[in-house]
């Protein structure tokens, strides 16, 4: 899983509605430890086992331990109050 950066607002829309099989088509990744992408340019990155995947209205809940994680120097992106904001602010 990668916790996107300040700039990668246009990754989060593409993968919120790119259906699951071209999400990764044109987008640098590259393995993170336990061999999950890794979105070039993220904040930061879990490599995660799961545990359980529960309902949760129109979405899936997905629980997973983390099994290897890591951070850079770039700013996280939030999405707050209906947009996304640059964490550096």
């Amino acid at each position: 899983m990668s916790i996107l950066g300040g700039d990668q607002g246009f990754l989060a829309r593409r993968f919120a509605v790119d259906p699951s099989a071209e999400r990764f088509d044109e987008v640098d990744w590259v393995a993170c430890p336990t061999g999950d992408p890794v979105l070039v340019g993220a904040a930061g990155w879990m490599g995660c086992t799961i545990e359980a995947v529960h309902p949760g209205g129109d979405h899936s809940i997905v629980l997973g331990r983390v099994d290897s994680a890591g951070v850079t120097d770039v700013d996280a992106l939030a999405f707050y109050r209906g947009r996304f904001e640059d964490m550096s602010r």
